[in-house]
Order: C-alpha cells, then sequence, then structure tokens
C-alpha cells in the first residue's frame, strides 16, 4: 500500500468562494474552541454531536471538528489555534472530479452551500490524482487552508501497487558517513560523509559547556537553538540529496532501517542525541511528495551480514569482508545492500 499526500493549489477561486472559505476557517476554529472550553467546564461529555453545535458550517465539518478537537483535547498541555487554522472535512464527505473540458476539480461543503473548484495540476501529484479520478485509489480526510492570498487544499492518496520492477535502495544511516544509499541490482550507490554532522555536534557542544561553567544559562539556550536550526537544515539537504538519487531509477522504494532498532542496538551513543527520527521524517515526507514508497525494514545485522552469500563477515572501520564468498565492500555500501534486499513494512514517517 502507498500513500501519497497531495497539496494543490486551488485556480483562481472567485472572491465569494475565498470569502465563504475565510468564514469557515473562522467557524471551524470556532467549534474546536467551543468543545475544549465545554469539556474544561465540565459543561458536556466527550459524546457531544452535532446536536449541540450551533453554527452555520454543514453538519460533515462539525464531526470533523469535533473528531479533531477530542484529539487535541487527549494532548498534553495547553491546546491554542492560529488564524490560519485549516478547516477540514472526512474521506466521505468531498469529491475529486474531472469536468468535460479534463479540468480536476475538487467539491467539498462548507457553509451555503458545496463548493467545486479547479485545482491546479503538476506533475508530482498528476500520478495520484489521476488514480483518485479514474477509483484505483482511496482518499483520506480534505484540509482547506489560506497561505497569503491564494488557498489550497491537501489529502492522501491510498493505492495499492504491482512490485514488478520496483527498484529498492537501502539507506544505511551512520556517524562516520550520515548517508549511504544503494540501489539493489542497478550497481548505482551514493555516500554522503558525517563530517559536517559530527563538526555541529562538537562546536556547539563545546560552547554549551563553556556558557554553563560561565552560568550563562540564557546564552546556552540560544546556542541550543542554533545547533537545532543548522541540524534541520542539515537534514533537509540530506533527505533532498537522496530523493534527487533515488528518482534517476525506475519505480524506486526507499528502505530504511526501522528508528527504534537503530537506537535499540547501535553501539554509537550519539545515536540518541542525534535527530535520526528527523531526518527519517524528512525523508519519508519527501519521498511521499515524489510518489516514491519509504519502508522500514528490521536492522538485525545489517552491518554483519554480506549482502551477497548472507553469512557473517568482518568489519574493520570502513571496511566490510567476507571470508565465505572473499567479497569485500565499504562497510556501509554493504549495510545499505541488506536493507535493500529486505522485506520491509509501510514507514509512517
Amino acid at each position: 500500500m502507498v500513500t501519497v499526500t497531495v497539496t494543490a493549489k486551488f485556480h483562481n477561486p472567485s472572491l465569494s468562494r475565498r470569502k465563504e472559505w475565510q468564514r469557515a476557517t473562522r467557524i471551524y476554529r470556532d467549534t474546536k474552541r467551543f468543545c475544549i472550553d465545554g469539556w474544561e467546564n465540565g459543561d458536556f461529555s466527550k459524546s457531544v454531536t452535532t446536536s449541540s453545535i450551533d453554527n452555520e458550517l454543514y453538519s460533515a465539518l462539525q464531526n470533523q471538528a469535533i473528531r479533531e478537537a477530542k484529539s487535541d483535547h487527549n494532548k498534553d498541555g495547553e491546546v491554542r489555534y492560529r488564524e490560519s487554522q485549516p478547516f477540514a472535512v472526512n474521506n466521505q464527505n468531498w469529491e475529486i472530479d474531472t469536468t468535460d473540458n479534463g479540468t480536476v476539480v475538487v467539491g467539498f461543503p462548507c457553509v451555503s452551500q458545496w463548493w467545486y473548484t479547479p485545482i491546479e495540476l503538476y506533475d508530482d501529484i498528476s500520478d495520484p490524482v489521476d488514480r483518485l479520478v479514474e477509483g484505483d485509489a482511496d482518499k483520506t480526510r480534505l484540509q482547506v487552508y489560506r497561505r497569503g492570498d491564494d488557498w489550497y487544499c491537501t489529502f492522501n492518496a491510498e493505492y495499492d501497487t504491482d512490485t514488478v520492477g520496483e527498484t529498492p535502495i537501502g539507506v544505511d544511516i551512520g556517524e562516520r558517513h550520515i548517508l549511504a544509499a544503494t540501489a539493489d541490482d542497478e550497481g548505482e550507490s551514493m555516500m554522503v560523509s558525517g563530517a559536517e554532522a559530527k563538526y555541529v555536534r562538537r562546536k556547539y557542544r563545546s560552547l554549551r559547556d563553556s556558557l554553563s561553567e560561565a552560568g550563562a544559562l540564557r546564552a546556552r539556550n540560544r546556542v541550543g537553538d542554533k545547533e537545532q536550526r543548522r541540524i534541520t537544515d542539515l537534514n533537509h539537504k540530506l533527505s533532498r540529496r537522496l530523493i534527487t538519487f533515488a528518482e534517476q531509477f525506475e519505480n524506486p522504494i526507499i528502505r530504511m532501517e526501522d528508528l527504534e532498532g537503530i537506537r535499540e542496538n547501535s553501539s554509537w551513543s550519539g545515536v540518541h542525541s542525534w535527530h535520526f527520527h528527523q531526518l527519517q521524517q524528512f525523508i519519508t515526507y519527501k519521498a511521499e511528495r515524489a510518489g516514491i514508497r519509504v519502508e522500514t525494514v528490521d536492522p538485525y545485522h545489517t552491518s554483519q551480514e554480506c549482502s551477497v552469500c548472507g553469512s557473517m563477515g568482518t568489519r574493520d572501520g570502513d571496511h566490510f569482508s567476507c571470508s565465505e564468498c572473499d567479497r569485500e565492500r565499504h562497510a556501509d555500501l554493504n549495510a545499505s545492500e541488506n536493507i535493500a534486499q529486505r522485506e520491509g513494512e509501510p514507514c509512517t514517517g
């Protein structure tokens, strides 16, 4: 099963549409706030229904607002909603179709009526949109929101794929080489040194230690924020490089070691402080936007097992050797080959 996130801009919506959508955004946000305040004050129970909601939204939007408010209320901390809070409708209460001239339109209920509005179609979303229109994919919740002067919608398309002709790409994440990727059976690989990440970690760790000794706690916290921004920027660049590498192959699938497995089995102490989860999220998000499936695999012995014969080999720094088949390979690339060859589970990011 493939899940692809589709984000599309509405094409030149009329002024009346934009005004109503802005109105729906406000009422939707207020509905969620009304529910949360009611639960906090004991005015009603969690079993609240649309009969308790007195506003102009279609009931489908009211129901979705109640569901989201329940989810938000169950989280720790105070719930706050932005002015740009999207409004949403569940998968059964919106439509995607084409007009007689081939224009793709998205239809959904709002305040006064259903609105059917064209979306701008581009290459990254054309395949999942075509599948939805043809009935070959399932759609999820629709969200509608404003950014600047433009209005957008976002949703997921879920569909099964034929595994014949796919190109598995194994991705190994490590310290010396932050990314090592191999396209199985294609003889192509890529490696990215971990030197920059190690430099960032050393630099800011030293700064934090110096500031802590001086008692400059506020400055120490600002250093931590700067490190986080550097790490985030690096992870964005790494994930983009990987997606570009994958896109050159036919029907690529990205396979990575299970995140929890990496943390539990790694002998590298820095694995717990390094933002593996963020890097994996960025890879997953960007891959989905590009229509590439992402899977996670069991990390057991990916670094010790020979990717050719399956025997246990020897790793000495960056060098891997197998006494059974005389295989010699860069250790991280051998690991990425093992990852590519294993059966994976869908990655949720």
